[in-house]
């Protein structure tokens, strides 16, 4: 299974890189897409209208749900914790993505590159 991060997301539904839709496409044909709480909120808060939101709940919630628990939110702060030991930093958003990541097994599929100092992730590779 893989999470798709927001940045990802948000580059198919807008039409974006005919690569990443591509890549996409593959992975929802597939039914390896999981969805997480973080993303799924980030999504749906940029709705455009009352039918964009119910089309997109109504898309995103068919995809198997990844919860989090009490120890996920605990493995989202140590990873929060190693990083600020070796001087850098993370949204606490990112280390609940990573965290589930981690629990799960899962690759996360993302445009942003600061999942690469986050120890543990396993990042997807399109094409890969």
């Amino acid at each position: 299974m893989v999470i798709v991060d927001t940045s990802v997301w948000l580059e198919f539904l807008k039409a974006g890189k005919a690569s990443v839709r591509a890549e996409m496409n593959l992975l929802r044909s597939r039914g390896e897409v999981a969805m997480v709480g973080v993303v799924m909120a980030e999504l749906l808060q940029g709705a455009q209208s009352q039918q964009e939101l119910e089309q997109l709940t109504d898309w995103l919630t068919a995809l198997p749900y990844l919860a989090e628990t009490e120890e996920t939110w605990a493995r989202a702060g140590n990873l929060s914790f190693q990083l600020r030991r070796r001087g850098a930093a993370g949204s606490l958003l990112d280390l609940l993505i990573a965290a589930l990541a981690i629990e799960h097994g899962c690759e996360v599929y993302t445009a942003d590159e600061h999942f690469r100092r986050i120890p543990g992730v396993k990042l997807y590779k399109a094409g890969g």
